[in-house]
């Protein structure tokens, strides 16, 4: 987790206070021009980049990426606007766009399988841009913003991994399912007219799923509901854009994957946290080496390290720990900013103090989406200095009492570590092999360090959704 100098997850921090999310309620009836747009877009992007953990410092992938950008818009009706490739050294699987900028995850690249999926996933985002589905959204207003997606999660089935997701897409724009289509025709036709095999965007797409289905599988958690989604449902779109896939496909021109070029040019790449400066988890405890800190999350729960925030997901309450700059008190916190980003009025404020430091606590209530009501506790720890932890506990209404015990433990938990005591696990890296004679899926996976579900989680990040064989000379990734 990266949280230097803000808090992401549930508000923003800045040396001069706490924030509106991007965006939000800074656009006039109008809308932006093309010119107002793409300046909106400037004024954001270093937001994203910090928000998901900067930019990678390989030069070389941030030019192959850039590179495989520049195939698609040297083909599309607009090959001179300015558009700005990002590569994030972020692990969530994602990519965005905003007016004169596309981002990819370094967790994305890892999923992808060849590089025509990757152009099928930077064309989508162009088609976001030349359809201007950015700058209507500024118009709209549609910023996501933490208080909802916090406050919807913790009363719905969602993955983990998907809430996670949503709690690290702050900045991002949400767009109505007719303009991802949209975008995904645009894709598609921008993939064929490059060179590559159009395909190749719904086997990401497929790749996708196949994905958020393992996760909400070992989780134990039902599909997240369409609509709370910031793309529609997978499932349909693979379905659309593999069926404009073939209306395009009889171009006569060679449709090229370049899987192993590809592979080549993610070989190494990290994988996950790195676990000296972003923590990392072990069982259900949270250790920062780099910031000194440790607590444990109850038991049962699951839990997921982001760049915004470390998360907790039980069956009934999620929980996202995060930090702050702010001189103020933390009851002050609580009662001032904290409330007033999300929207809560919070009461019974109590003082109280961890590992010798002093912190205060609050109680609301909200409305989440469908109605229900929820619970909302933070616990805020003023740690050094500046410096303040929060723990944002959102918990279904009936719960919350039962759960009480557990959640002030958790929080009481948090303490100082010395690093040099702290056995840290060695950074994960992608490592593409080639399959021999008497290689199997077992005895690949085998070497694997993940630490269970070795098969399954090799089958979804070579993207094998039947899991029964491997072809010798083909090349897969390992995670070692």
């Amino acid at each position: 987790m990266t949280f230097i100098r803000k808090l992401l997850g549930a508000v923003i921090a800045a040396a001069s206070g706490f924030v509106l999310a991007p965006g939000a309620g800074a656009v006039g009836i109008l809308g932006p021009s093309d010119e107002q747009a793409r300046a909106l877009g400037e004024q954001e992007h270093p937001k994203i980049v910090a928000a998901f953990g900067g930019e990678i410092a390989d030069p070389a992938l941030k030019a192959y990426v850039e590179g495989v950008a520049r195939k698609l818009m040297a083909v599309s009706a607009s090959p001179n606007e300015p558009i700005k490739v990002t590569v994030l050294d972020s692990p969530i699987i994602n990519a965005m766009a905003l007016p004169g900028h596309v981002y990819v995850t370094r967790g994305l690249l890892s999923l992808a399988n060849s590089e025509a999926e990757l152009a099928g996933v930077i064309g989508h985002e162009l088609g976001h841009i030349y359809k201007k589905h950015t700058a209507k959204r500024i118009k709209r207003g549609n910023l996501a913003t933490i208080g909802a997606v916090l406050i919807g999660v913790a009363t719905r089935n969602e993955g983990l991994m998907q809430s996670a997701g949503q709690a690290a897409q702050l900045y991002l724009l949400q767009f109505s399912r007719k303009q991802e289509y949209e975008s995904d025709l645009v894709g598609v036709r921008l993939l064929s007219a490059a060179g590559y095999d159009p395909v190749a965007q719904a086997d990401f797409l497929d790749a996708l799923g196949l994905h958020s289905r393992f996760e909400q599988q070992i989780t134990g958690q039902t599909a997240p509901p369409e609509f709370l989604s910031t793309h529609p449902n997978t499932s349909e779109r693979v379905k659309r854009a593999a069926a404009e896939a073939k209306m395009v496909a009889g171009s006569g021109v060679t449709a090229e994957r370049s899987r192993e070029p590809y592979l080549a040019k993610i070989d190494r790449l990290l994988y996950g946290d790195d676990p000296q400066t972003q923590g990392f988890i072990r069982g259900n405890e949270f250790i920062h080496p780099a910031l000194k800190i440790a607590f444990t999350a109850p038991s049962g729960f699951k839990m997921a390290n982001t760049p915004q925030a470390v998360i907790a997901a039980g069956p009934n309450a999620q929980m996202q720990f995060t930090a702050a700059n702010s001189a103020d008190a933390p009851s002050a916190i609580i009662t001032g900013p904290l409330a007033q980003q999300l929207g809560v009025q919070f009461s019974n404020v109590r003082q109280f103090t961890v590992s010798g430091r002093n912190g205060a606590s609050g109680y609301g209530r909200a409305q989440a989406q469908g109605g229900q009501v929820v619970d909302v506790q933070p616990f805020v720890v003023k740690w050094a200095g500046n410096t303040n932890y929060l723990f944002l506990w959102v918990s279904a209404q009936n719960a919350t009492q039962g759960l009480q015990p557990q959640i002030e433990q958790s929080v009481a938990s948090l303490r100082d570590i010395d690093p040099a005591m702290v056995k840290v696990p060695p950074a994960q890296k992608i490592e593409v092999a080639t399959v021999k004679a008497g290689d199997t899926l077992a005895s690949l996976a085998a070497r694997t360090s993940f630490a269970d579900y070795k098969v399954e989680r090799f089958c979804v990040l070579n993207h094998m959704p039947a899991c029964n064989s491997v072809t010798v000379g083909e090349k897969v990734k390992l995670v070692r």
